[in-house]
């Protein structure tokens, strides 16, 4: 073992020059490695930070799902049900109809006459959610109420007089026909009628006002009425409420890569596209990088080969194990690795600085958020990612070794 580390020692000193050369590209692009892939993690979490700075509660939609459906870090808020909250007739007890419509008449016959109408839109709320969904609008006047139990709907004053309805009287919501339209994917045939009991009034501008005030933490969307629906129903859309801007990502990637149509908040999916753009280019520059960085790895070894043949062939002629051999020059390329994460990870605050105020410049909007973090994982999953390549090219310099013709040939000098 001593003999061992004592070559070692020599055979460094008299590589010095080679090393000494090779050491400083191989820091230098490391460091510019290490600097890219920490750029490569903040510069998504910096558009992310400045997002949620932007609101406190963002709002995703799932297209035709259940309430049984969870996602990660999302709550469900409210719902829209096609032929119920929309595209829907409200008749109440004294059979009163908001949405009077005929049938479409066959183009063959005359055109009918359409009576006027007025359109209404609506919310299931989840009763899970229903308490907290409504505390931030609760209306101290008499009679104004949200819902609190399945079954229950609360409704606009003006509409439950056209609809013909009072608190306690029931109200029956069920498809308008007049929409039902199968070839354009709006299928209202199967829809059966639901009837709730109407147990307060909502004021629709308070509920629009307060929004207009509390912009980065509302998402009830002001509507005619709310209810709580009773079992699991189906919704058309379901949304989906996140404090994370990251987590609302996520969470579109889940249901979108499991073949679900989702829409997520406009402004994150507005920037989604820049956080794509600049983990492409960052992922681009890495992966160039990381090549080069092997190559110049692949470059040493070969060096030391050439270099050394000689050396390496009196050796094998003196009985040196090819294993031994080869992992004398390993070894060397591992300590030098070493070094050079080392200096690299010291050095890359350097290209940190110029690559997170490149990105300030692209992403203006954002630029306070871009922070400059060292991560100790990135330099330690760099040095042993380069290490496990160095195992690799010591199966190469062993085959090399092995090759008997080489031995043949430092008879001959």
């Amino acid at each position: 073992m001593k003999g061992t580390v004592k070559l070692i020692l020599r055979e460094t000193w008299l590589l010095k020059k080679t090393i000494l050369f090779i050491g400083v590209i191989l820091t230098a692009f490391v460091a510019a490695l290490l600097s890219v892939i920490s750029v490569l993690l903040d510069v998504p979490s910096g558009m992310y930070h400045g997002l949620n700075e932007l609101a406190n509660v963002y709002t995703m939609s799932v297209k035709n799902t259940t309430g049984a459906l969870q996602l990660a870090g999302g709550t469900q808020c409210m719902g829209v049900i096609d032929g119920i909250t929309r595209y829907a007739t409200l008749t109440g007890s004294k059979s009163y109809n908001t949405n009077p419509h005929n049938m479409r008449a066959a183009e063959e016959d005359p055109p009918a006459e359409v009576a006027v109408s007025i359109s209404v839109t609506g919310y299931a709320v989840p009763y899970a959610q229903a308490g907290e969904t409504f505390a931030p609008y609760l209306d101290p006047r008499e009679g104004y109420q949200f819902p609190k139990r399945p079954g229950e709907l609360a409704i606009n004053k003006s509409i439950a007089k056209l609809a013909g309805v009072e608190i306690g009287d029931t109200i029956t919501l069920s498809p308008d026909l007049f929409f039902h339209d199968p070839e354009e994917g709006l299928d209202l045939s199967a829809v059966a009628p639901q009837t709730y009991t109407v147990v307060g009034y909502i004021d629709t501008n308070s509920i629009r006002t307060y929004n207009a005030l509390h912009p980065k933490d509302t998402y009830l969307s002001y509507a005619h009425f709310y209810f709580i629906p009773e079992g699991d129903p189906v919704y058309s859309l379901l949304y989906y409420r996140f404090c994370d801007s990251r987590v609302l990502h996520n969470a579109y990637l889940n249901v979108t890569r499991a073949g679900g149509t989702a829409t997520m908040n406009y402004r994150v999916a507005a920037q989604v596209e820049n956080i794509a753009v600049a983990q492409a280019f960052f992922f681009a520059v890495t992966f160039v990088l990381g090549v080069l960085v092997l190559f110049v790895l692949y470059s040493l070894i070969a060096i030391f080969y050439r270099q050394r043949k000689g050396m390496i062939c009196r050796l094998k002629l003196l009985g040196a194990r090819n294993s031994t051999v080869a992992g004398i020059y390993c070894i060397i390329a591992i300590l030098l690795v070493v070094v050079a994460v080392v200096l690299g990870a010291l050095f890359s605050m350097a290209f940190n600085l110029y690559f997170i105020d490149l990105c300030g410049q692209l992403f203006k909007q954002f630029s306070a958020n871009f922070v400059s973090r060292f991560r100790p994982i990135v330099p330690v999953s760099v040095f042993f990612g380069l290490a496990a390549f160095i195992v690799l090219l010591f199966f190469l310099v062993n085959r090399k070794v092995r090759n008997a013709a080489i031995a043949q040939e430092v008879r001959h000098e």
